[in-house]
């Protein structure tokens, strides 16, 4: 199953790029559906902040892998390796920026998931319906995120309601 998003955000590249690449680990800060997320291991491919990360989600934890940083062409890519059910293969997301004036940034997110089995069939539709519902505010929240320096209405209602919980 496939998932493309694309976006424009009222800031330059750079500043983009330093919220969505450079601080990678921080995710749960603008992206809703992470309850938190942290950076670990040592980067593998030069330039990147770290080689991993990992995020809290409502449902479980999850682990992932930078697979591609490449910081002069605006490109992030990065799979699941860890904490999703059995059934599913693959699941590598690439986000790819581009200049579209001094203050304005196009983002493309391509979310890529496999699934394997007769299980991986019969739960495709149900997996995809999930990741459609979770996957829709994201570029949202990335671009509010970068315009404003604030979460958006979404992820600050999501802290609030993790803030009463700890309480």
């Amino acid at each position: 199953m496939e998932f493309k998003k694309e976006i424009i955000i009222n800031k330059q590249i750079e500043a983009v790029w330093e919220i969505l690449g450079n601080q990678f680990g921080d995710v749960y800060k603008w992206a809703s559906g992470l309850n938190h997320s942290k950076a670990f291991s040592p980067p593998v491919i030069n330039g990147a902040p770290s080689n991993n990360r990992s995020c809290e989600l409502p449902s479980g934890k999850i682990k992932e892998v930078i697979r591609k940083f490449d910081p002069s062409n605006y490109v992030l890519e990065y799979e699941v390796i860890e904490g999703f059910p059995f059934f599913v293969d693959t699941a590598i997301n690439n986000w790819q920026l581009t200049k579209i004036s001094s203050e304005g940034t196009k983002v493309n997110m391509h979310l890529i998931v496999k699934t394997k089995g007769l299980i991986g069939s019969v739960m495709n539709p149900m997996m995809k319906m999930q990741l459609k519902k979770q996957l829709i505010h994201i570029p949202n929240d990335l671009k509010y995120y970068v315009e404003t320096g604030n979460p958006s209405q979404n992820k600050a209602k999501e802290l609030e309601q993790l803030s009463t919980k700890v309480a």
